[in-house]
């Protein structure tokens, strides 16, 4: 007997019903999580190292980019971007051999960080004035501990062959941004010059977010396979008929097993989303264990979401706040104010820095041109006891020096702390709850 075909949503339904389906989602989603930073950086690479790349980071293989001023609301390479320094942006590719990193001379007062990230965002060195000085310095990044050194070199052994550089020069206020630029320009690198890696010239991005995410993972597996002690994360994926770390064509798999992508991937974007936020409604929230996460694949995941390119704790602390100290989420139809009371400022040896950021993890435009508030901030009026107010709304307030601007759609906040102090390491300082100052 004949048989009517399947209308799309009966094919989706019974798909969904599948069991086979149900293994794939079961083991891709885990494996989504695993590999979300991966994508992330690729993506990135890609934007940057492209010959036809339009992103103000971009640069080729194995040198770097200084920019030349503070990043805003227009620029949207990197989610949740810092708006304190001059960026160093430079991909590395070790397979070809080592690449030098020479460091110059910086001036007593100016705060500067080379972040190294490895392929899955580990960050696995910063360089900075606590531990390569002020006198400049040449650093050789490898991947074999045998290649020869000279005298005056010192070693950095990389966990993957691509490597991404981030790297941040200190602009003190407008007036410094000169001085900044001067000690920006003078960072380099030295290597072979390098195509782009497999992953990364295939980016892969039909319009079909689920199936474009796991191509690219896939292809960007095999150019950076997962250590020996993750590859257990793989085997019940394997069982599904996908061996990653070989080629795989997404469009070519079974109608089955691309269901079960599209639901791992809903799955899993769910989840890290979710677990961005404080599942407690706290105020603020954040880890000692960014940028060095070992096996918490989840944590490394919902950072790169939303703060790609995170330092390790021992040199900046972020602290996030979606909700006010009642647990309503942080929205612009509303007023709050963050009071640090006098001697209670955030405890550091460097830096400290308030950022906002839109929904879509990006500064707001906003009237004044601000995104940050900060101990180096122009004109900031401290009470006469030395406390600090911060308005943090939408509608100007009465003075404009300690005004934090708000969009009128919901956002969050981050404040960075540059060389956190042990007060703060110790559990010693709680940061204020951001209070609502008025009702609507």
């Amino acid at each position: 007997m004949n048989t009517l075909p399947l209308s799309p949503h009966d094919e989706s339904s019974a798909l969904d019903d599948d069991p086979r389906t149900a293994l794939v989602r079961v083991a891709a989603t885990s494996v989504a999580i695993y590999g979300f930073p991966l994508v992330e950086v690729i993506r990135t690479c890609a934007m940057h190292t492209s010959p036809h790349a339009t992103s103000a980071l971009r640069a080729p293989f194995n040198t770097i980019h200084a920019s030349m001023r503070r990043w805003t609301h227009e620029d949207r390479d990197i989610v949740t971007p810092a708006n304190d320094f001059l960026y160093l942006n430079g991909w590395i590719d070790l397979s070809n051999g080592p690449v030098t990193l020479d460091i110059p001379a910086i001036e007593a007062d100016r705060y500067f960080v080379i972040e190294l990230l490895d392929a899955f965002t580990n960050n696995f060195v910063n360089l900075s004035p606590r531990n390569a000085g002020r006198d400049g310095g040449r650093y050789v990044l490898r991947l074999q501990d045998e290649v020869p050194l000279q005298d005056d070199e010192y070693a950095i052994t990389c966990p993957t062959p691509l490597v991404w550089l981030l790297g941040r020069v200190l602009v003190k206020d407008e007036d410094d941004l000169p001085g900044a630029r001067g000690a920006a320009t003078g960072f380099r690198l030295n290597g072979p010059q390098q195509r782009q890696p497999a992953s990364v010239s295939a980016w892969h991005d039909s319009g079909e977010p689920a199936l474009d995410f796991f191509q690219n993972l896939f292809n960007g597996l095999r150019d950076v396979p997962p250590r020996p002690n993750e590859t257990s994360l793989f085997g019940l994926l394997l069982r599904s008929g996908v061996r990653c770390g070989e080629a795989v064509d997404v469009a070519a798999l079974s109608p089955v097993t691309r269901r079960g992508l599209q639901l791992a991937y809903d799955d899993a974007m769910r989840l890290i989303l979710a677990h961005t936020e404080s599942r407690a409604r706290r105020n603020w929230g954040y880890s000692f264990q960014l940028g060095r996460y070992g096996m918490d694949y989840l944590l490394r995941a919902c950072t790169a979401m939303k703060g790609l390119g995170a330092l390790s704790a021992d040199e900046a602390v972020y602290a996030m706040a979606d909700f006010d100290e009642d647990g309503g989420r942080l929205d612009g139809s509303r007023g709050y104010e963050l009071y640090f009371p006098p001697g209670d400022l955030p405890p550091v040896d460097a830096l400290w820095s308030l950022s906002l950021y839109g929904a879509d993890r990006f500064f707001v435009d906003n009237p004044l041109g601000r995104h940050a508030l900060g101990d180096r901030t122009t004109g900031l009026r401290y009470d006469d006891d030395g406390g600090l107010r911060i308005a943090i709304q939408h509608a100007a307030p009465e003075s404009t020096s300690n005004w934090l601007p708000a969009p009128t759609t919901p956002f969050y906040l981050i404040l960075r702390l540059y060389h956190p102090r042990a007060a703060f390491l110790e559990g010693r300082y709680a940061i204020p709850a951001v209070r609502r100052i008025n009702f609507q």
